[in-house]
């Protein structure tokens, strides 16, 4: 979800969860009255997952080559503040011994109001007292259609958040296959949790689940409630719950592929990226981890943090798995496409190859194959790639599409808008799907219980 941007004395943003562990305004001149035109203040609030103030916390602007400014530290209220010229665009490093380091992009610096998340997530054995022994800082407010939420991100990037959603909700069966639960009030609140979002009313779900947690912090019952949030889009609020949860039950590998999707979903990308590499640690031999890793790389422009290791790690435990090998050679399609290596090239194409012999179904094996041939200038080898894609996977809008640019470039123009014809047919029956699955799946506005402190 994109930061929301309103004014001080505006409503809530549409169909947007509005969740605030730390809160970030970038103010100009225009806004504070100030006479430079060229200086803006970057002021912000430094908060945990509970919504705790963390003073102390170093925070270092870092220009477009990485390199470092003057830092600050956040005083007893969390509170911190600095300057950036007008129109400029800047990352900040938010640090705290005992929280993972936070890395966000700030910018361009223009008038307005602009508010977003910065919590920071303690290290794994930071946490002392990770029971639920507080109340959580935000509560669901109401529900409205999901279609309006005005999803982060590209077109990729909003259909693998989704993916990501909906592929979480399956590891509910991990644990929730027993045959009978005990009668006690929390397995209870659980239970009528269940029944109500079968029924259509995930308000009274998510109440449930909450109550189920209170009553009893458990594996289950965290990830029960925090699911209930990412699934119908309360990102901030689930990223909370289940961050909670992680801390409690570090070895839960459901919790941390849960808590990966809520970060992607909240577009936290690197931050999603290393929940779902921490899971593949427990259990390097469970596939799902890998997948849930190799559908965010598939769907980001840059090298994720710690996928390379990762998915080599797929491949090397899965050698006869088409996935395994098609998300390696992606991965290195990418970082050849980048460096220009030729022995990156070779990679990926050794890799992709494998993963097309082992699923011959597989067309998007075939399209990254045309991709990267098209970055090394082999056009011929490309069309023949990308025909091969539209032939394994004649129901993929990619393939077609590929294949039009193709016959275009080969002067074949009549092929070319059968292609295209057959891509926008595909894409707009995609698109209608999708919209009436985010119709279908309502989403939760969230709010804060109070307002942050002054």
């Amino acid at each position: 979800m994109m930061p929301a941007v309103f004014s001080k004395s505006s409503r809530l943003p549409r169909a947007a969860a509005i969740y605030c562990c730390a809160l970030l305004a970038l103010i100009t001149p225009a806004a504070r009255g100030q006479n430079s035109a060229d200086q803006a203040s970057i002021e912000g609030k430094v908060c945990d997952a509970a919504r705790k103030a963390i003073a102390g916390a170093t925070v270092t602007p870092l220009d477009a080559d990485g390199q470092p400014g003057p830092s600050v530290v956040t005083d007893s209220a969390g509170r911190f503040s600095l300057k950036a010229s007008e129109g400029t665009r800047l990352k900040i490093r938010v640090s705290k011994k005992g929280f993972r380091t936070r890395e966000l992009e700030i910018g361009p610096v223009n008038a307005g109001l602009k508010v977003m998340e910065v919590d920071l997530e303690p290290v794994a054995g930071a946490v002392s007292d990770p029971a639920f022994s507080d109340e959580p800082s935000f509560a669901v407010a109401g529900i409205t259609d999901w279609s309006d939420a005005g999803l982060h991100g590209s077109n990729a990037t909003a259909a693998a958040s989704e993916s990501l959603a909906k592929d979480a909700a399956g590891l509910r069966s991990k644990a929730e296959s027993e045959t009978s639960v005990p009668a006690t009030p929390a397995a209870r609140h659980r239970i009528l949790g269940d029944a109500k979002e079968k029924e259509g009313d995930p308000l009274g779900a998510v109440r449930e689940y909450a109550e189920a947690a209170r009553l009893d912090p458990s594996e289950e019952n965290y990830f029960a409630w925090g699911l209930e949030l990412l699934l119908h889009r309360a990102a901030s609020a689930a990223v909370e719950v289940l961050a909670k949860g992680t801390a409690a039950f570090p070895r839960s590998e459901r919790m941390l592929e849960a808590l990966g999707a809520a970060y992607y979903e909240g577009g936290r990308f690197s931050d999603a990226a290393e929940a779902m590499c921490r899971a593949s640690d427990l259990n390097p031999k469970d596939e799902a981890p890998y997948l849930f890793l190799g559908r965010m790389e598939q769907a980001a422009t840059e090298v994720l943090p710690c996928s390379e290791e990762k998915l080599t790690r797929f491949a090397e435990v899965f050698p006869g798995d088409a996935r395994a090998n098609f998300y390696r050679g992606l991965l290195s399609s990418k970082q050849a496409r980048q460096s220009r290596d030729s022995g990156k090239f070779e990679q990926a194409e050794r890799f992709l190859r494998r993963a097309s012999q082992l699923d011959p179904s597989m067309g998007e094996a075939y399209v990254q194959l045309g991709l990267l041939y098209n970055a090394r200038g082999k056009q011929q080898e490309a069309l023949q790639a990308f025909e091969a894609a539209a032939k394994a996977s004649p129901e993929s809008s990619g393939a077609h599409y590929q294949l039009s640019l193709a016959y275009r470039r080969a002067g074949r123009t009549s092929d070319a808008e059968r292609e295209m014809r057959a891509y926008t047919a595909l894409r707009e029956t995609e698109e209608a799907l999708r919209e009436k699955e985010r119709k279908e799946m309502r989403q939760f506005i969230t709010v804060l219980r109070q307002p942050a402190t002054q």
